[in-house]
C-alpha cells in the first residue's frame, strides 16, 4: 500500500492534488490515497532519516515505520499544521527513539579511516564541525565522518544538531517538534556545538597521525 508504482507516481502528476484533499480521501476509506500521499512525502522523509542515520536500509525501515505511524494516526491530524510538519515531528521522534535504544560510547566510534576521509580531513581541518554536518550533503567523505562526529554527541544533542544545522529549524519549531522548551533547546545546541568541537579535533588529529605514520 505504501509504496509508489510509476502508474502511481503518474496519477499523482496528473492529479496533483492537496495534501488535505487526499487526506480526507483517505478517512473517507480510500486507503489508494494514502499511497499518493507517501509517495509525494516519501524523498525528504527518506532524505531526514539518511540525516539521522548512514545506514541505508534502517534509514529506509524509519522512513517506512513513520508512514505507517501517519497511516494509523491520520484521524488525529489537524488541518491547522501543515501534514508536511505534522509527517516530520513523527518521523524525528521515531528517529530519537532509535538513537536512544542504539546508543554507542564516543570511544567506541574513534578508530580507523578510511584513506578518502583521511584526505578530505586534510582539506577540511580549517572547518568548523557545523560545517562538516552542513557539508555532509555535498560529499561522501563529509557523509561519513558528519555520522562519525554525530555518533559521539547523546542522542538528545544530536537531534538539535541535525534539525538545527541540516533542517535548518528555528529553535522555536525544534522545541515544538520535540516536545521541549526552547530553553533546553538552546542547552543542548551549546552542547552539541562543544561536544563536536571536541570530537572533531580527536579525529583530525588520529587522521594527521596516520597520514604521517
Amino acid at each position: 500500500m505504501l509504496g509508489l508504482s510509476a502508474r502511481s507516481r503518474e496519477r499523482w502528476r496528473l492529479s496533483a492534488k492537496p495534501d488535505e484533499e487526499l487526506i480526507a480521501e483517505v478517512l473517507g476509506g480510500d486507503s489508494g490515497a494514502f499511497t499518493e500521499l507517501a509517495g509525494r512525502h516519501r524523498p525528504r522523509v527518506e532524505r531526514l532519516c539518511r540525516r539521522f542515520f548512514s545506514d541505508e536500509e534502517m534509514a529506509r525501515d524509519i522512513a517506512q515505520e513513520s508512514f505507517i505511524r501517519a497511516y494509523t494516526a491520520l484521524a488525529t491530524y489537524r488541518a491547522e499544521m501543515p501534514f508536511g510538519g505534522w509527517l516530520r515531528a513523527i518521523v524525528v521522534n521515531l528517529c530519537y527513539d532509535e538513537l536512544r535504544r542504539r546508543r554507542r560510547r564516543p570511544e567506541e566510534l574513534v578508530g580507523d579511516f578510511s584513506a578518502p576521509e583521511v584526505q578530505w580531513m586534510q582539506t577540511a581541518n580549517v572547518a568548523s564541525p557545523e560545517e562538516i554536518v552542513g557539508d555532509a550533503e555535498e560529499r561522501r567523505e563529509a557523509y561519513d565522518l558528519a555520522h562519525r562526529l554525530l555518533d559521539t554527541l547523546k542522542p538528545e544533542d544530536r537531534m538539535v544538531m541535525v534539525l538545527k544545522e541540516s533542517e535548518d529549524m528555528s529553535v522555536s519549531d525544534i522545541a515544538e517538534t520535540l516536545g521541549w522548551s526552547e530553553a533546553k533547546v538552546k542547552i543542548r545546541a551549546f552542547r552539541a556545538r562543544q561536544a563536536l568541537r571536541k570530537q572533531a579535533e580527536r579525529m583530525l588529529a588520529a587522521g594527521r597521525n596516520r597520514l604521517q605514520s
